[in-house]
């Protein structure tokens, strides 16, 4: 059993906030959530270094030591959120009982900028997948971090995992070029992401051959902001491609075993990306209104997977079979049990079947 060394002791919050300035500490390295804390858990958690009082410890690998800039280069495992909650109040773009840090008085900045941040520091570089690990199992009983959090972090080396955040738009490949310091950019970006898949998705981009689906997948038709930064359309993209995949499922199981089937590569991802844009093409030619039932997720989840499935016999370019399609849906009455499967247990197999059967009954007689 390997054997992590760490050291516990605290940093005075200015010299906390003077090394994410300089540089010396990461806040956003690649294993991290997106931020999802509302002002109120922002404003309660500056209240409590206000008060003086104790907080959890921060979590920060040591990191490498940069030898032409003598410096080591951390990052943070755990305590991201409330890094950027004191950030955002010390930069004024947070208020905390009607006040920014601006109006506190000397005395109070004084004391703010003295309280002493409670770190557990560990002797790992910042590419170490245990890092990774620390960071699932330090969360693994924090409500704020969803499953789809957890197996992200867990299938962070998994192609299938890169596909599926690629083309869900949770993944930024830019950075890389645009960021001056390379080792912080590897820090940022995850070090798992092969070169040859970074290639493939970019070439992806510049042809845009992802941008109807991913335009759907980040769309608040069907997402709000909210469920965007908790990667609840990142979940749902895993969900459409396994279905389309190897079919119906409980709720989320095939997507993990894909996850880990396709860890090393994934073959199949410029085939299923062709079907995925298709069908996002014919749904966004339906130009259903926001308030359409087909934007309920369940509903969205059931057509679109019938589209994926039947996508290579529709001519999408067909402007008279796209009709024909709309008119069909536009007039279409569900049944009872169809609108019971929408409701209740919607992620369980046999509601997912309940809906596919009835959406193929809709275009049995024009698609076939």
């Amino acid at each position: 059993m390997k054997t992590i060394d760490y050291k516990i002791r605290s940093v005075q919050l200015l010299n906390y906030m003077n090394d994410i300035e300089s540089g010396r500490l990461v806040t956003n390295p690649f294993f991290q959530r997106n931020l999802v804390w509302r002002d109120l858990h922002k404003q309660e958690f500056i209240k409590t270094i206000l008060l003086g009082y104790p907080f959890p410890h921060v979590f920060l690998s040591k990191g490498k030591i940069d030898l032409d800039k003598k410096i080591s280069i951390a990052s943070i495992v755990d305590g991201q959120q409330r890094t950027n909650a004191i950030m955002e109040f010390i930069s004024g773009k947070l208020s905390v009982n009607n006040r920014k840090f601006s109006e506190l008085t000397d005395e109070e900045k004084q004391d703010f900028y003295k309280y002493e941040i409670p770190v557990i520091e560990l002797d790992l570089t910042n590419d170490d997948q245990i890092i990774a690990d620390i960071f699932q199992r330090i969360n693994r009983t924090s409500n704020s971090l969803t499953m789809i959090d957890r197996k992200s972090s867990e299938f962070s080396a998994s192609e299938f995992m890169h596909f599926s955040e690629f083309i869900s738009g949770q993944m930024d490949l830019s950075s890389a070029e645009d960021d001056e310091d390379e080792e912080i950019t590897n820090i940022r970006n995850n070090p798992y992401i092969k070169d040859s898949f970074k290639d493939w998705a970019k070439a992806v981009d510049k042809n845009k051959k992802a941008k109807e689906f991913r335009q759907l997948m980040t769309s608040q038709n069907l997402f709000s902001i909210n469920e965007i930064a908790k990667k609840t359309n990142l979940q749902y993209t895993l969900n459409i491609i396994s279905t389309t995949i190897g079919g119906f499922f409980n709720r989320n199981e095939l997507s993990w075993t894909y996850a880990e089937q396709y860890n090393e590569s994934f073959d199949l991802k410029d085939k299923l990306l062709e079907r995925l844009e298709k069908s996002a093409i014919l749904f966004n030619k339906l130009k259903f209104k926001k308030s359409s039932l087909w934007y309920r997720k369940a509903n969205f989840f059931s057509l679109f997977v019938y589209f994926c499935r039947v996508i290579n016999k529709i001519d999408i370019n067909d402007d008279g079979k796209v009709n024909e399609i709309k008119i069909i849906i536009d007039s279409v009455e569900l049944s009872d049990d169809y609108k019971n499967a929408a409701k209740e247990g919607v992620n369980n197999k046999k509601e997912r079947e309940i809906r596919d059967i009835e959406i193929q009954n809709i275009f049995e007689k024009i698609i076939n």
